[in-house]
């Protein structure tokens, strides 16, 4: 691989996961950061930057840089602006998620990149990049369930005040969701096509807005997955990703808050927390998330190919979400254009 110069935008919390991988990777060199100016100072000491490669203003980061890739880790009504700065200047961009903060903004970014089609742009979707999910994956494809009816995600943490997240209307649709809608269409290969959803704050939570979300998605070819979700739990947690059961023909496959993958024949008789089914060895990967999607990344980069989560095939998952938020407004179905 080439040597590579990268621009981080932004450093919260995934941003700075983004500097930790970006700074342990053998041919990525951080040339340039933007932040506030207490965390650009820390974040310099940390990872031994110049602190003349720290701006405070990323669109003077922007101007500034000489990298060949940038990240975009800032809040997402940033994304759509860094992105035409970015491309503009002719960088590769890699996006954290969600794309943007409506779909206007996504329908012009989208429209960017199409200007700059030897540019690549990817949104991270880090949950992809788990070992359990690529197991899943893998076994779906060598036809261990056959073929796919129902999709079950069940999502439950308590809530998390880092960032912006306190200050959503809807917490957990406008900001986790998008993984688990993106993992559906990543286990099934198959588009939505509507989506029924709506939003409610149970009397504890002490988010002001409403922290779960409940779902009943169709896609194509007649499968229906059931999402039911919230970042107020109380008492049994499970993991990020959610505990999963997708059902065939054929059988299930389970995936538990131990990120444990079973998989379960018609005739198995399914306990919680008992030991039944039959245990599928997680794949074995040399990186995940981030590490595997900046590796991917340049390897786009450098080969000139199509990124997996690509814009084209992101705003397919962001579309679900925008298609839950105007289901919940008008109490109904509602199209995934």
């Amino acid at each position: 691989m080439s040597h590579h110069k990268i621009l981080l935008l932004g450093l919260g919390f995934q941003g700075v996961r983004w500097m930790k991988t970006l700074t342990s990777t053998a041919n990525c060199e951080v040339t340039g950061i933007s932040a506030e100016q207490q965390d650009i100072e820390k974040i310099c000491k940390e990872f031994g930057i110049s602190k003349d490669r720290g701006y405070t203003d990323y669109r003077e980061a922007i101007e500034s840089t000489d990298a060949d890739i940038a990240v975009i880790s800032l809040p997402t009504m940033l994304h759509l602006d860094a992105t035409i700065r970015l491309m503009g200047k002719g960088l590769n961009v890699i996006c954290e998620k969600p794309l943007a903060a409506d779909r206007t903004e996504a329908d012009a970014m989208v429209e960017c990149t199409k200007k700059h089609p030897r540019l690549k742009f990817m949104i991270s979707q880090n949950y992809r990049w788990r070992p359990h999910n690529q197991t899943i994956k893998r076994a779906i494809r060598d036809g261990l369930i056959g073929e796919i009816g129902s999709v079950h995600v069940e999502f439950r943490q308590p809530e998390c005040f880092i960032g912006y997240r306190e200050f959503l209307q809807m917490p957990l649709l406008q900001d986790v969701c998008i993984h688990h809608f993106d993992l559906i269409r990543f286990f099934t290969e198959r588009k939505c096509e509507r989506i029924l959803a709506c939003t409610y704050r149970p009397s504890w939570s002490q988010y002001k807005g409403k922290p779960s979300t409940e779902a009943i998605i169709l896609m194509e070819g007649g499968i229906v997955a059931n999402y039911n979700g919230t970042w107020a739990a109380r008492g049994r947690e499970t993991s990020w990703d959610g505990n999963i059961t997708i059902t065939g023909d054929k059988g299930c496959i389970v995936l538990d808050t131990k990120d444990t993958v079973r998989f379960y024949t018609p005739g198995d008789f399914y306990t919680p927390g008992d030991a039944q089914g039959m245990l599928l060895k997680n794949a074995e990967m040399a990186v995940t998330e981030l590490g595997y999607a900046l590796n991917m990344f340049i390897e786009c980069v450098e080969k000139d190919t199509l990124p997996e989560t690509n814009i084209e095939d992101n705003y397919q998952s962001f579309a679900m979400v925008c298609a839950a938020e105007e289901s919940m407004r008008q109490g109904a179905f509602v199209e995934v254009a």
